[in-house]
Protein backbone atom coordinates (compact mmCIF):
# COMPACT_ATOMS: atom_id res chain seq x y z
CA UNK A 1 0.00 0.00 0.00
CA UNK A 2 1.38 3.40 -0.95
CA UNK A 3 1.86 5.99 1.76
CA UNK A 4 1.55 9.74 1.48
CA UNK A 5 4.46 12.03 2.23
CA UNK A 6 4.21 14.67 4.99
CA UNK A 7 3.79 17.40 2.38
CA UNK A 8 0.96 15.47 0.71
CA UNK A 9 -0.78 15.07 4.07
CA UNK A 10 -0.44 18.82 4.72
CA UNK A 11 -1.87 19.51 1.27
CA UNK A 12 -4.82 17.19 1.86
CA UNK A 13 -5.60 18.80 5.22
CA UNK A 14 -5.48 22.29 3.70
CA UNK A 15 -7.66 21.17 0.81
CA UNK A 16 -10.37 19.76 3.10
CA UNK A 17 -10.28 22.74 5.44
CA UNK A 18 -10.66 25.24 2.59
CA UNK A 19 -13.61 23.36 1.07
CA UNK A 20 -15.40 23.40 4.42
CA UNK A 21 -14.49 27.06 4.96
CA UNK A 22 -16.05 28.08 1.64
CA UNK A 23 -19.19 26.03 2.24
CA UNK A 24 -19.76 28.01 5.45
CA UNK A 25 -20.12 31.17 3.34
CA UNK A 26 -23.71 32.08 2.51
CA UNK A 27 -23.39 32.63 -1.25
CA UNK A 28 -20.66 30.20 -2.33
CA UNK A 29 -20.31 26.55 -3.32
CA UNK A 30 -17.00 24.67 -3.44
CA UNK A 31 -16.38 21.97 -6.01
CA UNK A 32 -13.51 19.52 -5.55
CA UNK A 33 -11.52 18.82 -8.72
CA UNK A 34 -9.00 16.46 -7.12
CA UNK A 35 -5.67 17.17 -5.48
CA UNK A 36 -2.45 17.60 -7.52
CA UNK A 37 -4.17 17.49 -10.92
CA UNK A 38 -3.68 21.07 -12.00
CA UNK A 39 -6.52 23.15 -10.59
CA UNK A 40 -7.64 21.82 -7.21
CA UNK A 41 -11.05 23.37 -6.69
CA UNK A 42 -13.75 25.68 -8.00
CA UNK A 43 -15.65 28.30 -6.06
CA UNK A 44 -19.04 29.10 -7.59
CA UNK A 45 -21.12 32.09 -6.62
CA UNK A 46 -24.81 31.40 -6.09
CA UNK A 47 -27.28 34.10 -5.17
CA UNK A 48 -30.60 32.33 -5.46
CA UNK A 49 -29.28 30.18 -8.31
CA UNK A 50 -25.98 29.26 -9.92
CA UNK A 51 -25.16 31.25 -13.08
CA UNK A 52 -21.70 30.04 -14.02
CA UNK A 53 -19.84 32.67 -11.97
CA UNK A 54 -16.84 30.47 -11.24
CA UNK A 55 -13.36 30.93 -9.79
CA UNK A 56 -10.66 28.34 -10.47
CA UNK A 57 -8.52 27.71 -7.39
CA UNK A 58 -5.05 26.29 -6.85
CA UNK A 59 -4.25 25.56 -3.19
CA UNK A 60 -0.92 25.72 -1.36
CA UNK A 61 -0.91 24.64 2.28
CA UNK A 62 1.67 24.94 5.05
CA UNK A 63 1.74 24.20 8.77
CA UNK A 64 2.91 27.76 9.45
CA UNK A 65 2.80 31.02 7.51
CA UNK A 66 5.49 33.69 7.43
CA UNK A 67 4.31 37.22 8.26
CA UNK A 68 6.02 40.58 8.59
CA UNK A 69 4.82 44.17 8.73
CA UNK A 70 1.21 43.18 8.20
CA UNK A 71 1.99 41.04 5.14
CA UNK A 72 1.84 37.30 4.42
CA UNK A 73 4.36 35.48 2.23
CA UNK A 74 3.01 33.51 -0.74
CA UNK A 75 5.18 31.74 -3.32
CA UNK A 76 3.81 31.55 -6.88
CA UNK A 77 5.00 28.65 -9.03
CA UNK A 78 5.55 29.21 -12.73
CA UNK A 79 3.11 26.46 -13.72
CA UNK A 80 0.30 28.32 -11.97
CA UNK A 81 1.02 31.50 -13.94
CA UNK A 82 1.11 29.62 -17.24
CA UNK A 83 -2.28 28.06 -16.50
CA UNK A 84 -3.78 31.38 -15.41
CA UNK A 85 -2.48 33.10 -18.54
CA UNK A 86 -4.31 30.62 -20.77
CA UNK A 87 -7.48 30.19 -18.69
CA UNK A 88 -10.60 32.23 -19.48
CA UNK A 89 -11.89 31.92 -15.91
CA UNK A 90 -10.35 33.89 -13.04
CA UNK A 91 -7.66 31.78 -11.35
CA UNK A 92 -6.83 32.21 -7.66
CA UNK A 93 -3.81 30.94 -5.78
CA UNK A 94 -4.97 30.32 -2.21
CA UNK A 95 -2.46 29.89 0.61
CA UNK A 96 -3.78 27.95 3.63
CA UNK A 97 -2.10 28.19 7.05
CA UNK A 98 -3.10 25.14 9.07
CA UNK A 99 -1.83 26.51 12.38
CA UNK A 100 -4.03 29.61 12.32
CA UNK A 101 -6.86 28.17 10.17
CA UNK A 102 -6.65 31.13 7.79
CA UNK A 103 -6.33 31.45 4.03
CA UNK A 104 -5.19 34.28 1.75
CA UNK A 105 -5.47 34.64 -2.02
CA UNK A 106 -3.87 36.17 -5.09
CA UNK A 107 -5.80 36.68 -8.34
CA UNK A 108 -3.14 35.43 -10.72
CA UNK A 109 -4.35 37.13 -13.91
CA UNK A 110 -4.43 40.49 -12.16
CA UNK A 111 -0.95 39.93 -10.74
CA UNK A 112 0.32 39.07 -14.23
CA UNK A 113 -1.17 42.25 -15.70
CA UNK A 114 0.40 44.39 -12.98
CA UNK A 115 3.83 42.83 -13.58
CA UNK A 116 3.55 43.17 -17.36
CA UNK A 117 3.49 46.94 -17.00
CA UNK A 118 7.25 46.47 -16.43
CA UNK A 119 8.15 43.02 -17.77
CA UNK A 120 6.28 39.82 -18.51
CA UNK A 121 7.11 37.30 -15.75
CA UNK A 122 6.66 34.46 -18.24
CA UNK A 123 9.50 35.93 -20.31
CA UNK A 124 11.81 35.45 -17.32
CA UNK A 125 13.60 32.25 -16.27
CA UNK A 126 12.21 32.25 -12.72
CA UNK A 127 10.56 29.07 -11.51
CA UNK A 128 8.91 30.86 -8.58
CA UNK A 129 8.03 34.38 -7.43
CA UNK A 130 7.63 35.51 -3.82
CA UNK A 131 4.71 37.85 -3.17
CA UNK A 132 3.71 39.52 0.09
CA UNK A 133 -0.03 40.15 0.41
CA UNK A 134 -1.86 42.13 3.12
CA UNK A 135 -2.96 40.02 6.09
CA UNK A 136 -6.43 41.45 5.48
CA UNK A 137 -6.60 39.82 2.02
CA UNK A 138 -8.18 36.66 3.39
CA UNK A 139 -10.44 34.27 1.55
CA UNK A 140 -13.11 34.92 4.18
CA UNK A 141 -13.08 38.67 3.46
CA UNK A 142 -12.90 38.08 -0.30
CA UNK A 143 -15.91 35.77 -0.35
CA UNK A 144 -17.97 38.56 1.20
CA UNK A 145 -16.67 41.25 -1.15
CA UNK A 146 -14.03 41.37 -3.90
CA UNK A 147 -14.27 37.76 -5.05
CA UNK A 148 -17.93 38.23 -5.95
CA UNK A 149 -17.01 40.95 -8.43
CA UNK A 150 -14.16 38.88 -9.84
CA UNK A 151 -16.46 35.87 -10.36
CA UNK A 152 -19.00 38.10 -12.14
CA UNK A 153 -16.26 39.49 -14.43
CA UNK A 154 -16.67 43.00 -13.08
CA UNK A 155 -13.93 45.62 -12.94
CA UNK A 156 -11.06 47.05 -14.98
CA UNK A 157 -8.92 43.93 -14.87
CA UNK A 158 -11.59 41.74 -16.45
CA UNK A 159 -12.27 44.42 -19.06
CA UNK A 160 -8.59 44.49 -20.02
CA UNK A 161 -8.41 40.69 -20.14
CA UNK A 162 -11.58 40.43 -22.23
CA UNK A 163 -10.40 42.99 -24.77
CA UNK A 164 -7.02 41.27 -25.01
CA UNK A 165 -8.75 37.94 -25.62
CA UNK A 166 -10.96 39.53 -28.30
CA UNK A 167 -7.90 40.83 -30.14
CA UNK A 168 -6.10 37.49 -29.90
CA UNK A 169 -9.19 35.60 -31.10
CA UNK A 170 -9.78 37.99 -34.01
CA UNK A 171 -6.17 37.58 -35.19
CA UNK A 172 -6.43 33.80 -34.87
CA UNK A 173 -9.39 33.68 -37.29
CA UNK A 174 -7.91 36.35 -39.61
CA UNK A 175 -10.45 39.02 -38.67
CA UNK A 176 -7.79 41.72 -38.61
CA UNK A 177 -10.30 44.51 -39.02
CA UNK A 178 -11.93 43.50 -35.73
CA UNK A 179 -8.57 43.34 -33.95
CA UNK A 180 -7.65 46.80 -35.21
CA UNK A 181 -11.03 48.19 -34.13
CA UNK A 182 -10.71 46.74 -30.62
CA UNK A 183 -7.05 47.67 -30.06
CA UNK A 184 -7.68 51.39 -29.29
CA UNK A 185 -10.26 50.36 -26.67
CA UNK A 186 -7.58 48.49 -24.76
CA UNK A 187 -5.81 51.75 -24.02
CA UNK A 188 -8.98 53.24 -22.55
CA UNK A 189 -9.63 50.17 -20.38
CA UNK A 190 -6.43 50.71 -18.42
CA UNK A 191 -3.88 53.49 -18.13
CA UNK A 192 -1.22 50.89 -18.90
CA UNK A 193 -3.15 48.83 -21.44
CA UNK A 194 -0.76 49.67 -24.26
CA UNK A 195 2.47 48.82 -22.47
CA UNK A 196 0.97 45.64 -21.00
CA UNK A 197 -0.06 44.49 -24.49
CA UNK A 198 3.33 45.30 -25.95
CA UNK A 199 5.33 43.55 -23.22
CA UNK A 200 3.09 40.48 -23.51
CA UNK A 201 3.55 40.32 -27.28
CA UNK A 202 7.32 40.80 -27.04
CA UNK A 203 7.45 37.82 -24.69
CA UNK A 204 5.44 35.77 -27.21
CA UNK A 205 7.78 36.83 -30.01
CA UNK A 206 10.88 35.83 -28.03
CA UNK A 207 9.31 32.48 -27.11
CA UNK A 208 8.57 31.72 -30.78
CA UNK A 209 12.24 32.16 -31.72
CA UNK A 210 12.82 31.10 -35.34
CA UNK A 211 9.10 30.35 -35.68
CA UNK A 212 8.41 34.08 -35.61
CA UNK A 213 9.21 34.20 -39.33
CA UNK A 214 6.91 32.76 -41.96
CA UNK A 215 4.58 30.90 -39.60
CA UNK A 216 0.95 31.56 -38.82
CA UNK A 217 1.60 32.15 -35.12
CA UNK A 218 4.61 34.33 -35.88
CA UNK A 219 2.73 36.46 -38.40
CA UNK A 220 -0.13 36.90 -35.93
CA UNK A 221 2.18 38.11 -33.17
CA UNK A 222 4.10 40.44 -35.48
CA UNK A 223 0.92 42.04 -36.83
CA UNK A 224 -0.33 42.57 -33.29
CA UNK A 225 2.96 44.23 -32.32
CA UNK A 226 2.70 46.58 -35.31
CA UNK A 227 -0.90 47.41 -34.42
CA UNK A 228 -0.10 48.11 -30.76
CA UNK A 229 2.75 50.42 -31.77
CA UNK A 230 0.51 52.28 -34.23
CA UNK A 231 -1.98 53.01 -31.45
CA UNK A 232 0.26 53.22 -28.38
CA UNK A 233 3.71 54.02 -29.73
CA UNK A 234 4.26 56.69 -27.11
CA UNK A 235 4.61 53.97 -24.45
CA UNK A 236 7.74 52.60 -26.14
CA UNK A 237 10.89 53.23 -24.10
CA UNK A 238 14.56 52.58 -24.83
CA UNK A 239 14.25 49.35 -22.86
CA UNK A 240 11.20 48.30 -24.88
CA UNK A 241 13.06 48.98 -28.12
CA UNK A 242 15.95 46.81 -26.98
CA UNK A 243 13.56 43.97 -26.11
CA UNK A 244 11.84 44.33 -29.48
CA UNK A 245 15.03 44.24 -31.51
CA UNK A 246 17.84 42.36 -29.76
CA UNK A 247 18.08 38.56 -29.65
CA UNK A 248 21.32 37.86 -27.85
CA UNK A 249 24.11 39.24 -30.04
CA UNK A 250 21.86 39.28 -33.10
CA UNK A 251 18.69 41.19 -33.94
CA UNK A 252 15.14 40.45 -35.00
CA UNK A 253 14.01 41.65 -38.43
CA UNK A 254 10.45 41.88 -37.15
CA UNK A 255 11.77 43.99 -34.28
CA UNK A 256 13.53 46.36 -36.67
CA UNK A 257 10.37 46.66 -38.76
CA UNK A 258 8.48 47.41 -35.52
CA UNK A 259 10.85 50.30 -34.88
CA UNK A 260 10.08 51.45 -38.42
CA UNK A 261 6.36 51.53 -37.55
CA UNK A 262 7.25 53.63 -34.50
CA UNK A 263 9.11 56.19 -36.62
CA UNK A 264 6.28 56.27 -39.14
CA UNK A 265 3.44 56.84 -36.66
CA UNK A 266 5.13 58.49 -33.65
CA UNK A 267 8.11 60.26 -35.15
CA UNK A 268 8.75 62.90 -32.47
CA UNK A 269 8.57 60.35 -29.67
CA UNK A 270 10.78 57.90 -31.57
CA UNK A 271 13.39 60.58 -32.26
CA UNK A 272 13.38 61.65 -28.60
CA UNK A 273 14.51 58.13 -27.62
CA UNK A 274 17.77 58.61 -29.59
CA UNK A 275 17.79 54.96 -30.56
CA UNK A 276 20.75 55.47 -32.89
CA UNK A 277 22.87 56.06 -29.78
CA UNK A 278 21.22 53.19 -27.89
CA UNK A 279 22.18 50.66 -30.59
CA UNK A 280 25.47 52.17 -31.80
CA UNK A 281 27.77 49.99 -29.69
CA UNK A 282 25.76 46.77 -29.66
CA UNK A 283 24.21 46.68 -33.16
CA UNK A 284 25.76 49.25 -35.56
CA UNK A 285 23.51 48.19 -38.46
CA UNK A 286 20.39 48.86 -36.38
CA UNK A 287 21.93 52.15 -35.22
CA UNK A 288 22.45 53.16 -38.86
CA UNK A 289 18.80 52.43 -39.62
CA UNK A 290 17.63 54.46 -36.60
CA UNK A 291 19.90 57.39 -37.48
CA UNK A 292 18.54 57.37 -41.02
CA UNK A 293 14.93 57.38 -39.79
CA UNK A 294 15.73 60.10 -37.22
CA UNK A 295 17.20 62.34 -39.91
CA UNK A 296 13.78 63.49 -41.14
CA UNK A 297 10.08 62.73 -40.57
CA UNK A 298 9.74 62.57 -44.34
CA UNK A 299 12.65 60.15 -44.76
CA UNK A 300 12.11 57.77 -47.68
CA UNK A 301 12.26 54.02 -47.24
CA UNK A 302 15.82 53.99 -48.58
CA UNK A 303 18.88 55.92 -47.36
CA UNK A 304 20.70 58.12 -49.85
CA UNK A 305 24.13 57.09 -51.07
CA UNK A 306 25.63 60.00 -49.12
CA UNK A 307 24.20 59.03 -45.73
CA UNK A 308 26.75 57.72 -43.23
CA UNK A 309 26.53 56.57 -39.62
CA UNK A 310 28.61 54.38 -37.30
CA UNK A 311 31.13 53.82 -40.09
CA UNK A 312 28.50 52.29 -42.38
CA UNK A 313 27.00 53.29 -45.71
CA UNK A 314 24.15 51.95 -47.82
CA UNK A 315 24.67 50.29 -51.21
CA UNK A 316 21.40 50.13 -53.11
CA UNK A 317 20.66 46.67 -54.58
CA UNK A 318 19.23 46.29 -58.07
CA UNK A 319 15.96 44.89 -56.68
CA UNK A 320 15.60 47.57 -54.02
CA UNK A 321 11.82 47.88 -54.21
CA UNK A 322 11.30 44.12 -54.34
CA UNK A 323 13.33 43.62 -51.18
CA UNK A 324 11.37 46.37 -49.46
CA UNK A 325 8.06 44.72 -50.38
CA UNK A 326 9.18 41.26 -49.21
CA UNK A 327 11.12 42.16 -46.06
CA UNK A 328 9.96 45.58 -44.99
CA UNK A 329 12.39 48.33 -44.13
CA UNK A 330 14.68 45.90 -42.30
CA UNK A 331 16.13 44.91 -45.70
CA UNK A 332 18.27 48.06 -45.43
CA UNK A 333 20.46 46.27 -42.88
CA UNK A 334 21.43 43.68 -45.53
CA UNK A 335 22.77 46.41 -47.80
CA UNK A 336 25.17 48.12 -45.41
CA UNK A 337 28.94 48.02 -45.85
CA UNK A 338 31.80 49.33 -43.77
CA UNK A 339 33.58 52.33 -45.19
Amino acid sequence: MSTRSPSQKIGARGHKWLASHVEESLHWLSRDLGEDYGIDMEFELHEGEVQGNILKVQIKSEDQCKQKNGLVKIVIDRKYLRYADACRYPVLLVFVCLATKQAWYIWLQQWLLEQRAEIDPLAMVNKTWTVWVPVTQTVQAGLQGELKGIARWEGQTQLTLTLSDAIRCARAVNKNEIAEAVQPLLGTSSSQGGVISLNTLIAEAVALGDKLRNTRDGNRVVEQIYNVIRHFGNVVTKETALKLVMRGESFSRAGVNSIGVLYEHHFEHARSLELSKVFEEIAPQVAFYCAFRESSPQASSFPSKDFRFAGLKYIAPEDEMGRFINRGTSFVLDCLVWE
